[in-house]
């Protein structure tokens, strides 16, 4: 029996077979197709995103990993200090501590809820307006941002101490302006606030000052006119910080340089008298105001507005209520009475109206006019009726110095409008205007203090412009006695009277002495700035000047014609003065119809070399009396301060 060979495994596969091992190899290779084309896909990805992430936003990354380790932090300039003009401190810098946040240092989601909720507990204030700062402060994510300033030492001790609760939260010592003289100085030194959002964007390109939306800059007054001189130059230190943010060493330091300091024109012992004369009354007058400049010079010794406000508030960071009481006041503690309060100058305005008839020729030094206590302007349409103009009283015959002197309303109606009965032209509005603008009324002075008014002078085409009325002779009147349309400022007042003082020359008011760097360095001196010399005849100025001597005396001039002087009041003993009084009617009439009077000095003295040019303002009061009575006490303290 024959055993026939295997040949299964050499014979070759028959025609179904292939097809059978073919139909399962496909799906295994379609898998590993699959496979690959998934991991090159997937490695392009990667590459793409390595390419982003190290080429495209390589640079923004590594900025971004850098500021969580390396911070760049500015430090603020130490504020100049301001000084009066016998080195007095008025303001300077004091230490306090605020408590905020890097917002790339605080946890993300509930974990920061939680951090800000513990931090408004440590501060007693509530939790969703820290949560609504931290909110606000996105675009600040490397920058401290405070939320709460002025905090007391004890409770920044203790957030300090917490820091481990506190990821994200910081304190820094911030130094806070302090206002020796509170309300007394706050008309002239203005404050600090927090910078508005207007003013950043305004600033914030400044490559020197560098401000950020956290600064507080000078909002009002000296404050604000020279913020460039007393903010300096912030520094900036590199260093290196921890996960939370906190300092770990110094890279290197470039240190602030401290603001200049400000030598104020101001005597503030004479800021204070006057201040507590016009306060002791003001439940009386409601407001007042006094200005007092060194005719010399222009130099301002004293500016005073009252009732006023305690500008340490604004320094501390002022409440919404506080503030809203005195933005709700009626007496408006906020407005600068003196440079930009209004007020008609009544009778004091009689020496412009002197000079330009001197001047001009409408009356010499030996005019006479006979003052029967009143004039009638005849009505433009009939002449037969008249409207009755009444003065103080019957002076009499007058000349032009004895008509300063006793306040002779018909004398200045005369010189302004005429003689009613045509026998005498007058001034006319256009006349008066010109020589009120000559000593600086309706413009403004220029003084270093924002928010001043100009006052106002009116004219023909000005009303017809304006009210779409004719100008009337009753206009011109009114005028002619600073009463209408006329108003003024304190400040211009004071100017005014420096002017006539010393013989003619009109200064810009100087606040400003010196300025100093913080080694007591002079870096700029402040010479007077002649803004023009008044083109008045001397002598004509010295009958002028002899008026208001005459109106605190009794006597006669050389003319014959006598005088009873209405600012008597303010005369000092061994300190000879000259001053005129005004008291214009206006107002809200009370319950019978009576318009509130109003109480102007304006004045100076000593009269042989005159030193101090004073304008007392005060509202309601007694009128005329009240205010020679706070003048006599003013230069009563200036004799015993020389």
């Amino acid at each position: 029996m024959s055993i026939e060979p295997i040949t299964s495994l050499s014979d070759p596969l028959d025609q179904d077979d292939e097809i059978e091992e073919e139909e399962d190899r496909k799906p295994g290779e379609a898998r590993v197709s699959a496979l690959w084309i998934v991991v090159i896909l997937a490695i392009s990805v990667l590459i793409v995103q390595l390419y982003r992430l190290q080429i495209v936003d390589g640079a923004n990354y590594r900025d971004l990993a850098d500021n969580n380790r390396f911070r760049l932090e500015t430090i603020p300039a130490p504020r100049g200090v301001i000084y009066d003009r016998s080195h007095e401190v008025l303001a300077r810098n004091h230490p306090s501590y605020s408590v905020g946040i890097v917002g790339a240092d605080l946890p993300t989601g509930s974990a920061r809820t939680k951090v800000l909720q513990r931090l408004a507990g440590l501060l007693g204030v509530s939790a969703s307006t820290l949560l609504t700062q931290a909110q606000s402060a996105t675009d600040t994510q490397f920058t401290f941002v405070p939320l709460a300033t002025n905090v007391p030492q004890q409770v920044a001790f203790e957030v300090e101490e917490r820091h481990l609760d506190l990821p994200g939260v910081h304190v820094e010592l911030d130094p806070i302006r302090e206002y020796t003289m509170g309300s007394v100085m706050a008309p002239i030194i203005g404050y600090v606030g927090r910078i508005t959002d207007a003013q950043y964007q305004r600033l914030k390109d400044d490559p020197v000052q560098r401000y950020s939306p956290q600064d507080t800059i000078g909002q009002v007054g000296i404050e604000r006119t020279f913020e460039t001189q007393l903010r300096g130059k912030p520094g900036q230190e590199q260093m290196e910080v921890d996960a939370t943010g906190r300092r770990v060493q110094s890279l290197g330091v470039s240190n602030p340089q401290s603001g200049d300091n400000l030598i104020l024109t101001i005597d503030s012992r004479l800021q204070k008298k006057i201040s507590d004369l016009l306060t002791a009354n003001i439940a009386r007058y409601h407001v007042a105001a006094a200005v007092a400049i060194d005719p010399r010079n222009g130099q301002v010794l004293a500016l005073v507005s009252v009732p006023s406000y305690d500008d340490n508030l604004f320094a501390a960071g002022i409440s919404q209520s506080d503030y809203g009481k005195l933005l709700n006041d009626p007496q408006k503690p906020l407005l600068n009475e003196a440079t930009s309060a209004l007020y008609q100058p009544g009778a004091t305005f009689h020496v412009i109206t002197a000079i330009a008839g001197l001047q001009t020729g409408v009356i010499t030094p030996t005019t006479t006019i006979d003052c029967p206590g009143f004039i009638s302007v005849p009505n433009r349409f009939d002449p037969t009726i008249g409207t009755r103009l009444s003065d103080a009283k019957a002076f009499g015959t007058q000349d032009v110095e004895s008509a300063i002197a006793d306040s002779c309303n018909v004398f200045f109606y005369e010189v302004g409008g005429g003689d009613p009965n045509g026998t005498r032209n007058g001034l006319g509005i256009d006349g008066i205007g010109q020589y009120a603008r000559m000593f600086g009324l309706g413009s403004t002075t220029g003084i270093d203090l924002v928010g001043e008014s100009a006052g106002f002078v009116p004219s023909v085409r000005w009303k017809r412009q304006t009210l779409n009325q004719d100008w009337v002779p009753m206009d011109t009147y009114q005028a002619a006695v600073g009463q209408g349309y006329i108003t003024v400022t304190p400040l211009q007042m004071a100017n005014l009277a420096a002017a006539i003082a010393n013989g003619g020359t009109l200064y810009r008011p100087q606040m400003v002495l010196q300025i100093e760097d913080a080694n007591g360095k002079v870096v700029q001196n402040f010479q007077p700035d002649v803004t023009r010399r008044l083109p008045i005849t001397p002598s004509y100025l010295s009958i002028v000047r002899q008026g208001m001597i005459d109106a605190t005396e009794i006597g006669a001039t050389a003319t014959g014609t006598h005088f009873d002087g209405v600012a008597k009041l303010a005369a000092v003993k061994g300190f000879p003065i000259g001053g005129v009084v005004g008291s214009p009617n206006y107002g809200v009439p009370d319950a019978s119809g009576n318009l509130p009077t109003h109480g102007w000095f304006v004045g100076f003295g000593p009269t042989t070399q005159p030193r101090i040019a004073l304008a007392v303002f005060l509202g309601n009061g007694s009128g005329p009396e009240d205010a020679a009575r706070v003048a006599h006490d003013i230069f009563a303290y200036v004799q015993q301060a020389r």
